[in-house]
């Protein structure tokens, strides 16, 4: 598990660049950002490491766009913040998807 779990640090360090096409205003600042997320101590095996994975990766993806907290006086994301969410969550799940898949086949 090991091996799966490098990549997959690896891979998830790249959620960072993956909002920089939404906002020219946030592509400076979200090219610098990457958020690492083990998986060593997770069985990626069973729903339950399956889970756990899904809940670290929706960590970071809030941490990447900048939104653990909400602006005060509003409970609203902007569209940037909303679009980046978007994009940060589909290409983790492909990642995420294609590291399991190549567990799976004993990679």
């Amino acid at each position: 598990m090991k091996p799966l779990a490098k990549t997959l640090t690896h891979a998830l360090a790249a959620l960072g660049l993956a909002g920089a096409a939404i906002s020219p205003a946030m592509a400076a600042e979200m090219q610098k950002t990457t958020i690492r997320v083990t998986t060593t101590d997770i069985d990626l095996g069973t729903a339950n490491g399956q889970k756990t994975l899904d809940k670290r990766v929706e960590k970071a993806v809030r941490q990447v766009c900048r939104t653990t907290s909400l602006t005060t006086g509003s409970r609203v994301m902007s569209r940037d913040a909303l679009a980046c969410l978007a994009k940060a969550r589909s290409d983790a799940k492909q990642q995420v998807a294609a590291l399991i898949l190549e567990q799976q086949r004993g990679g």
